[in-house]
């Protein structure tokens, strides 16, 4: 059996939230589309769990598994999830979406136990303007950024919500330090999803209304 979608396309991708937890509080979350996604955050499923899911998913065609949170790396046992995933047979990619605030320490062995690819959302590389959006020091993102290109990840893909006013003027500076250190620049429109509409309306683009 394998599942397929509306057009009869076979569904290959699986994203797993690990957690609900995060360190920092981005204005402009929608904590992956699940609404009240910030109730009970110590509410985790056990590796366990995590395991028998993806190896589900795989019987029924799945074979890219992407990890989310929340900040996924506020697992203490991530790198056992990642590798534990990467031991299915039949899981052909695995990947991650990470702030990267806490990635520095972890990108090697996450990498050496068979994480390949890797999203690190980045708003801005300006240090007050990354405070204010998302309580956090841009530094720590920055020095993830580095780490996991040393580490092997290909890619590296840096997704940069637009938001009018306040980074919008600079994509230019994020696209030359892409090209720097050698990552893949994305760029995310802000979705109504889970969130005020008066912020919606104030921070989306005009171009995109």
């Amino acid at each position: 059996m394998v599942l397929k979608d509306s057009c009869g396309r076979p569904l290959l991708n699986l994203r797993i939230a690990v957690t609900k937890k995060c360190n920092l509080n981005c204005s402009y979350c929608h904590g992956e589309g699940e609404e009240n996604s910030a109730q009970n955050p110590e509410n985790e499923m056990a590796l366990k769990e995590i395991s028998r899911i993806v190896k589900t998913a795989v019987s029924l065609g799945i074979c890219r598994v992407k990890l989310t949170g929340g900040e996924p790396l506020m697992r203490k046992d991530i790198t056992e999830i990642v590798k534990e995933i990467s031991l299915v047979r039949g899981v052909k990619d695995l990947s991650m979406t990470t702030n990267g605030t806490l990635l520095a320490p972890l990108a090697r062995d996450l990498h050496s136990n068979g994480l390949r690819r890797i999203n690190i959302s980045i708003p801005t590389l300006d240090e007050q303007e990354f405070r204010k959006l998302t309580g956090g020091n841009v530094e720590d993102a920055l020095e993830g950024v580095a780490a996991a290109v040393e580490a092997g990840f290909r890619p590296v893909k840096l997704n940069m919500l637009i938001l009018e006013g306040i980074n919008d003027e600079a994509v230019p500076a994020m696209v030359e330090f892409a090209s720097k250190t050698g990552a893949v620049l994305q760029l995310i429109e802000l979705e109504p999803i889970n969130m005020d509409s008066l912020y919606f309306s104030r921070w989306h683009p005009p171009h995109y209304k």
